[in-house]
């Protein structure tokens, strides 16, 4: 009889973190398909994201969506990179940055990029019509 009063506070107590888990869920980025949004059709159907860090910087985190083998991939993964970053910093009307791979690595069959891109000018300099 004891167990079974040891086994009740148990279930409670597992169903209860288990309902507190899936409450609250995982913090995962918005991914995009570079593939749709850049109107492309690669081989790796790359997948990205794109991260804030302030008014001068943002990260761009690009995947592989698809096996690719073969160094190819490498190059396709960065050159995605440079072109959502690229694509974002003119969004937000930038005319000069600076992309800084931070980051490259393998997991599994995915290769992985992550850029840091950094506004050159915080004041962007416009041509001097009066002169």
């Amino acid at each position: 009889m004891k167990t079974k009063r040891f086994h009740w506070p148990l279930r409670l107590l597992l169903l209860n973190v288990t309902l507190a888990v899936l409450a609250t869920g995982c913090a995962t980025h918005d991914e995009h398909s570079y593939n749709q949004d850049f109107n492309q059709n690669l081989p790796t159907s790359p997948k990205y994201f794109i991260e804030d860090i302030d008014d001068n910087h943002f990260k761009v985190t690009v995947h592989q969506g698809s096996p690719m083998p073969g160094t190819q991939r490498d190059l396709s993964v960065k050159a995605v990179a440079s072109t959502v970053a690229e694509s974002e910093a003119k969004r937000r009307g930038w005319q000069n940055w600076d992309l800084n791979y931070i980051q490259e690595r393998d997991q599994g069959w995915m290769h992985v990029v992550i850029a840091e891109v950094t506004r050159k000018n915080a004041v962007e300099k416009t041509s001097d019509t009066t002169r």
